[in-house]
């Protein structure tokens, strides 16, 4: 397992998995690539979007790319904040792909997270990905964040690492 840690903000992503972070001056964006298809990325964005104009705006650009979505609701949350958040199945030359968008927002900055992952490999690395959202945290400067007991990534697959 692996750790990355910037303004508060921390996840546990698989050993063998690439990590590449862009900066600029209005965002953070770390991505983390998996085998095939799956990828995970996490934004800090400084402007502080509402969550919900988050969401929507990645739904937008996927359903102009995509055409055919289909929108779920989803009551998963990061950072332990109030989350927007949906998952989509995205229909592409008869292939799903599997997205999941969250959204909250801090006093710092708005953090966003996704992931997308062919449907025929949602089995075997879907956890993978479900367990980085999980692991995902945050502790403001006062205290008051999301800092509570931290994430054990390997808990999640019963001790064994994800092959």
């Amino acid at each position: 397992m692996q750790v990355y840690e910037t303004h508060g903000v921390r996840f546990e992503y698989p050993d063998g998995w690439e990590l590449s972070v862009d900066n600029s001056d209005d965002q953070i964006a770390a991505t983390v690539e998996g085998p095939g298809t799956a990828f995970w990325t996490m934004s800090l964005i400084f402007e502080r979007p509402p969550a919900e104009e988050i969401i929507d705006s990645a739904l937008q650009c996927f359903e102009e790319e995509y055409g055919e979505v289909d929108v779920y609701e989803s009551d998963e949350r990061i950072c332990l904040l109030p989350t927007a958040a949906v998952n989509l199945d995205l229909i592409s030359l008869d292939f799903v792909s599997k997205v999941a968008l969250r959204a909250c927002e801090t006093d710092e900055f708005s953090i966003f997270s996704m992931f997308q992952i062919s449907e025929v490999e949602s089995e075997e690395h879907g956890p993978a990905l479900r367990a980085m959202n999980a692991s995902l945290t945050w502790d403001s400067d006062d205290g008051d964040g999301s800092d509570g007991d931290p994430f054990e990534f390997d808990n999640l697959f019963g001790g064994q690492d994800e092959e």
